[in-house]
């Protein structure tokens, strides 16, 4: 029988595990083709996808105004930088949120469980920032559980 291991990162709220004999594989690295941003939207570390924050911009680099707008554009960066990885918004477990006015966390909300199925809630921490990057309002990011080997 196989003995897993755990470490826990209390500041990021985040559970890490490996498996006794399984095969140790170095972390993967996604990007999107032509970024220059400097980091990776997701990283696959054994069993898990850490997602980057994602901001509530649209392709054309524009921040719209309205929270609900910018929690969409958030949450759909969220899903493509999962699959970048091969995982989805399905595969979620936990969430950390960031928003500059908390007082819209209602609109937010409205917006961001669409995104899962019922039942399916992950995990979530959230809290209020005095600024984020482009001016965005809101900025999740996200830790998927999708075990090695699983169907893609």
């Amino acid at each position: 029988m196989k003995r897993a291991t755990c470490l826990s990162l209390a500041l990021m709220g985040t559970i890490l595990c490996t498996t006794e004999g399984a095969a140790a594989r170095d972390p993967e690295y996604h990007s999107r083709p032509g970024s220059a941003a400097p980091f990776s939207p997701a990283v696959r570390a054994g069993d898990f996808i850490f997602a980057s924050g994602q901001i509530g911009m649209a392709r054309d680099g524009t921040v719209p105004e309205a929270m609900a707008e910018q929690a969409r554009l958030a949450m759909d960066n969220v899903r493509d930088a999962l699959a970048l990885a091969g995982a989805s918004l399905d595969d979620v477990v936990k969430c950390t949120v960031m928003m500059t006015d908390m007082s819209q966390w209602a609109d937010f909300n409205k917006v961001y469980v669409t995104y899962f199925k019922p039942g399916r809630l992950p995990a979530r921490s959230a809290f209020g920032a005095s600024d984020l990057a482009f001016g965005a309002g809101v900025e999740v990011e996200c830790l998927a559980y999708k075990p090695l080997g699983a169907a893609q």
